[in-house]
């Protein structure tokens, strides 16, 4: 039934669950960019920065 105390409880337990499964989420999600970049800089060459065309 729409506005038991049951009802209330559940549906804020939801919000809070949601809450907090959106925050673990986006924690895994910065975690594996910052792996991803962190090894994709590791594994690539050192390049060496191209000169610019001299000016008069």
């Amino acid at each position: 039934m729409k506005g038991s105390p049951r009802s209330l409880i559940l549906s804020a337990a939801n919000r809070a669950t949601g809450w907090w499964m959106s925050h673990a989420a986006n924690a895994v999600r910065q975690a594996q960019s910052a792996w991803l970049r962190a090894a994709t800089k590791a594994a690539m060459p050192k390049r060496k920065p191209r000169r610019g065309a001299k000016k008069r």
